[in-house]
């Protein structure tokens, strides 16, 4: 499970990042022609390919995107085996958005990583994001939003801003937020913690300089990173679109909550 922590109203939450419609199309199989944790792209093996032997994120996208150029089909992933038998489950991928830099591309790579080493049935391990450590924030500088926004500003006529954007070098731009819409981002309701109380259990640990104290100021500045990236990037779509980024959604568990608070309310109304 990728997680993405991020600070928000000062509290850190934490943000499961997966792809928009990944579908488990099989569960507990087993295929003479497929192995465990393995890439199949019109026929064609990660595990079979140079690729596997690379040590970049980005190596799974660009093996699929090197398998896709003449019949740009679906992708199936396999998870890893189950803890008891040699099955394991089958994932169906739709193909990877234009390409808007390598940055985002390594963001897609764990994401397809992420499915190769699903175990079923089993507690799903956190694998923490940083768009800092992807240099996702790099095209997102102060130079380029603000000439984003004298574009937007100056010229009403929408249907010429991307001739505009990438006249003025700022394509990746619109193209950041365009790739990740590509991915679900579900908050996890019930991890959150609040700001002061980590920031007070980082100062207790401080004169120690244990490895404890180093996770957490890690996980802290990360949460930190991601939200001043995130924040950039809904400024971009506020520009771009006139509405808020809505990226990350309420939990499924969140929304039933709000859905029955709401049903009875309207219930209470009734019967006043």
């Amino acid at each position: 499970m990728l997680v993405l922590p991020i600070v928000n109203k000062n509290r850190i939450m934490n943000v499961q990042i997966r792809l928009r419609n990944a579908n488990k199309i099989r569960r507990g199989v087993c295929f003479d022609d497929a192995k465990e944790s393995e890439i199949i792209v019109n026929r064609e093996k990660f595990s079979e390919s140079s690729y596997k032997e690379s040590k970049e994120e980005k190596a799974p996208t660009d093996f699929i995107r090197s398998r896709s150029l003449l019949y740009p089909r679906n992708i199936l992933v396999t998870t890893r085996e189950e803890n008891d038998s040699t099955n394991y489950d089958v994932y169906e991928v739709p193909q990877p958005p234009k390409k808007v830099n390598d940055s985002l591309d390594c963001l897609y790579g764990k994401a397809i990583t992420d499915l190769r080493k699903e175990i079923p049935r089993t507690t799903k391990r956190g694998r923490y994001v940083s768009f800092e450590d992807l240099g996702i924030g790099e095209c997102l500088t102060d130079d380029k939003i603000a000439q984003l926004q004298r574009i937007v500003k100056d010229e009403r006529d929408t249907s010429k801003w991307p001739i505009l954007f990438e006249e003025a070098g700022i394509s990746e731009l619109p193209d950041t937020i365009h790739f990740l819409n590509n991915f679900e981002c579900t908050l996890l309701s019930d991890y959150s913690i609040p700001e002061t109380s980590l920031q007070d259990t980082l100062k207790s640990l401080e004169i120690i300089h244990s490895r404890d104290f180093r996770n957490l100021s890690r996980y802290y500045q990360m949460a930190k990173s991601n939200s001043d990236i995130y924040r950039k990037m809904s400024y971009v779509h506020q520009l771009i679109y006139s509405r808020p980024l809505t990226l990350i959604q309420p939990s499924k568990k969140s929304q039933k909550i709000l859905v029955k608070k709401k049903n009875d309310e309207n219930e209470f109304r009734q019967a006043a």
